[in-house]
């Protein structure tokens, strides 16, 4: 014994005093340490006994040193070291958890010699041991999970292994909710959740994972059920909370949780294509998973569920990762309908890049281009070439599903094929199963036409074009895509007639709708090009003839083309040359300009105290142009004023800024472009997003600014947006209330003015600003706050386009103040009797 404590002490003494404390070739190279390393295995053995029960500092750094090397340890060994001290009073050794984990792999050999007798002693000391290496706090969270993993492996394959999901956290105990509920024989809940168990907590799964993966599904009797509860566990409880192994908090518990779903994650992938109600599962969780680490939660906020007001709640950027992988994966049409979604769906931008990432790699697998792929994967739903899908109920009735430029909708037929605003109660229960079938693929249809709109909405920015046959099959003859193209402006270029090209919207696979009313036939030809029609390359003459027809023939555009914002040079732009200050001098919420601009294909840097490097904020925005070409938007802001920079988000961003210059410059040399070279399409464009970001996001848009006192120093500005000109979308909006108006039942009460919609109510008359909304009553211009307003007769009117909020703003405005005395709200009649 003398020797050996001779040897630990040397060891101790050469590495306390040469600052060893990692094992490193330099240190297994020291004399002291080579003299335990070398030696036999006994007194290795002995050795590394001694140095786990002293209690001193140095021990716990010799014991790495000298204990990589299995020292074949007996069942008794582990038991003195494992075993609680007899003398209650003795002193505890503050290292004994690290020296524990140390010996991990000590300890795991040992169970694997041992006999059952040997094991069923081991059994409760290593039980023990996995509980302490799952504290909150500890490090050795992944030691924990392969202990259980090896204390079970020698149960009853029937018997399931729950003690490897844990019982730290909710999401925990959720997941282990999930198994118990699960319809599934207990040898494969078993082999379930220890492929689960054994997913890495860093990193990706190896080859062999997944080959077990693929064992583990053919056991489960209903895989898209099961793994789809897996994945809605990490959200059924409320207040998820734990704590990762640096005492961060996430929402997903502690890192093992999270590893957990990441392989339920890869499972509903593998899954999908015979469960493929697992991709909407994956999407939400993605999206969820992210929620926690961009928003704040609180009851009526906007954060994840179960948040709480004023608290930060991280999510998990690698489950959502997972998710979107897993998607992508599957390698379905709706696994694109799908990424993209996601990608609508948030502002992070990890995520956002992700999901990009994925739908290369998509379209590179099939060799396609991005933008081929979304439009050659576009689902049809089982719909029918006129967009509509029948579906037989009960007694002869049918449901029909239908879509739209817009939407889709479910409607009915009674036996004799007559429609019907509603079911009998008796087929409706009767054919429960189908409707509630069809109300699925419902949501699904409407998730692509709301991805289809947003596409065609950035082909009409690109300036995209396709040959005619293309465009036919992947436009015009498409189920879904189809409804949405029989609403839009094409034009028709033959190589025949390069400088005579058709303009109209299709009316059938032969014949286009002109701007003057006329059918004409839709050029033939090989080498015909189609593209949509943009305003910015119309006349106005043209322009206001297409507003005309759309209004009269009441065709509502799925994307904002004829009525659509059109943005040109003005002189004091030309005499800027390089810059424009159309949009300088508004002030707007950054975290809510970022979230449009975001929206819209911008990426906006922030601007915020903590980052002295940055002067100023900037949002960027590229243009591929159809030669090759970029050319990239910018739009410069500032911090709104020194007395403002205190008054930051919870973000830690400036809470309010002012808008400045709008740029234009080639990325490839970053040289600035003067304003008259822009490509008129690209200059338009992104003068309308900025147009319209400031417009929803300047304090100026917000009715109850002056009232809550916000801010005083902005009160000007308020009121000059409020009620100043009117700008290029507001402009528009004029033109379409000019239209309305007559047809409308108060039009007796309402008159045009240059800048507002008067309507004479019975005790005021009142003035609506057509820019922003905001009212001013009679006799001396007195504000009039209305905060929010809705009116089913406004609701039920005709608009050719759905994207203009402020424009049924002012139509519901109207309708209610036409009709003053039955307004009822207390807010609005105090005002109105002052």
């Amino acid at each position: 014994m003398t020797d050996i404590l001779a040897l630990v002490e040397a060891a101790k003494a050469v590495l306390e005093a040469g600052g060893h404390y990692q094992p490193d070739n330099e240190s297994r190279a020291l004399p002291e340490v080579r003299a335990i390393t070398t030696a036999p295995d006994g007194i290795r053995r002995e050795c590394i006994l001694l140095t786990a029960r002293q209690k001193d500092r140095a021990a716990s750094v010799l014991l790495p040193h000298i204990a990589g090397k299995r020292a074949g340890l007996t069942v008794d060994d582990v038991e003195s070291i494992l075993s609680p001290p007899a003398d209650p009073g003795e002193a505890p050794d503050q290292w004994a958890g690290y020296k524990r984990y140390v010996l991990f792999g000590q300890f795991e050999a040992t169970w694997k010699s041992a006999d059952d007798a040997g094991r069923a002693r081991l059994r409760p000391l290593l039980e023990r041991l996995a509980d302490e290496f799952s504290a909150p706090n500890s490090t050795a969270r992944t030691a924990a999970t392969q202990l259980r993993r090896l204390i079970s492996a020698q149960d009853d394959a029937t018997r399931v292994p729950y003690e490897l999901i844990g019982v730290l956290s909710a999401v925990a105990k959720a997941l282990r909710r999930a198994v118990e509920a699960a319809a599934e024989p207990g040898r494969a809940k078993t082999a379930l959740v220890r492929l689960l168990s054994a997913y890495p907590v860093t990193g990706k799964a190896k080859g062999a994972w997944h080959a077990e993966a693929a064992t583990v599904v053919g056991m489960l009797r209903e895989p898209g059920g099961t793994i789809a509860a897996l994945l809605g566990a990490a959200f059924s409880e409320p207040g998820i909370r734990g704590h990762t192994s640096y005492g961060r908090f996430n929402r997903y518990g502690t890192e093992r949780d999270e590893a957990f779903l990441c392989g339920a994650a890869v499972l509903a992938g593998q899954t999908a294509a015979s469960a493929p109600e697992l991709l909407p599962q994956l999407r939400r969780t993605a999206l969820e998973a992210i929620a926690g680490s961009c928003r704040t939660g609180g009851p009526g906020g906007t954060g994840a569920p179960g948040g709480t007001a004023g608290t930060s709640a991280p999510g998990s950027i690698r489950l959502a990762n997972h998710c979107v992988a897993a998607i992508a994966d599957a390698g379905l049409p709706a696994s694109v309908t799908e990424l993209r979604t996601i990608e609508r769906g948030t502002g992070h931008g990890a995520l956002v890049r992700a999901v990009r990432k994925s739908l290369d790699a998509l379209a590179a697998a099939q060799g396609l281009t991005s933008d081929q792929l979304l439009e050659t994967a576009v689902e049809d739903h089982g719909l029918g070439p006129d967009g509509t899908r029948r579906v037989a109920l009960a007694d002869g009735w049918a449901a029909v599903a239908e879509t739209d430029g817009r939407t889709a909708r479910i409607g009915y037929e009674d036996p004799g094929g007559t429609p019907r605003a509603s079911l009998p109660a008796a087929v409706r229960q009767a054919s429960a199963d189908a409707l509630a079938a069809l109300k699925k693929d419902l949501k699904a249809i409407r998730a692509t036409v709301a991805a289809e709109r947003i596409r065609l909405d950035g082909c009409l920015v690109a300036g995209r074009h396709w040959p005619l046959e293309q465009w036919r099959r992947l436009y015009l003859g498409h189920p879904v895509t189809g409804q949405l193209t029989r609403g839009l402006i094409w034009t028709f270029r033959s190589a025949a007639e390069p400088d005579r090209p058709t303009i109209g919207i299709p009316v059938d696979d032969g014949t286009l709708l002109a701007s003057d009313g006329a059918e004409v036939p839709i050029p033939s030809g090989d080498e015909t090009e189609v593209r949509l029609w943009h305003p910015v390359r119309a006349t106005a003459d043209d322009v206001r003839d297409w507003r005309r027809l759309l209004l009269g023939r009441r065709i509502a555009q799925p994307v904002k083309q004829a009525f659509r914002e059109v943005y040109v040079l003005t002189p004091a732009e030309e005499a800027t040359r390089d810059y424009s200050n159309r949009f300088a001098g508004h002030f707007f919420r950054q975290d809510q300009a970022r979230a449009l601009l975001k929206g819209r294909s911008w990426k906006p840097v922030p601007l915020a105290p903590w980052d002295d490097g940055i002067d100023h904020g900037i949002a960027r925005r590229e243009y591929p142009q159809p030669d090759g070409r970029v050319v990239l938007a910018e739009l410069f802001f500032d911090m709104a004023g020194p007395e403002d920079h205190y008054d930051i988000t919870r973000t830690g961003m400036y809470r309010f800024c002012v808008s400045d210059q709008v740029r234009f410059s080639d990325p490839a040399d970053g040289d600035a472009l003067p304003l008259a070279s822009v490509p008129p399409l690209t200059f338009s464009e992104a003068m309308r997003d900025i147009d319209l970001v400031i417009g929803v996001s300047s304090i100026g848009a917000d009715p109850e600014w002056l009232d809550r006192g916000e801010a005083r120093q902005f009160g000007d500005y308020w009121s000059r947006f409020a009620f100043g000109d009117l700008g290029a979308g507001a402009e528009v909006r004029r033109e379409v209330i000019a239209a309305l108006v007559p047809a409308l039942a108060i039009a007796d009460r309402c008159e045009l003015e240059d800048r507002f919609l008067k309507v004479r109510g019975d005790l005021r008359t009142y003035r609506i600003h057509l820019g922003s909304g905001n009212v001013l009553m009679s006799p001396n211009d007195q504000y009039l706050c209305i905060v929010s307003v809705r009116n089913a007769r406004a609701s039920k009117l005709f608009l050719p386009f759905d994207d203009d909020p402020v424009l049924s703003l002012i139509l519901s405005k109207a309708f209610l103040l036409a009709d003053d005395t039955k307004i009822t709200d207390p807010s609005i009649t105090r005002q109105i009797a002052r």
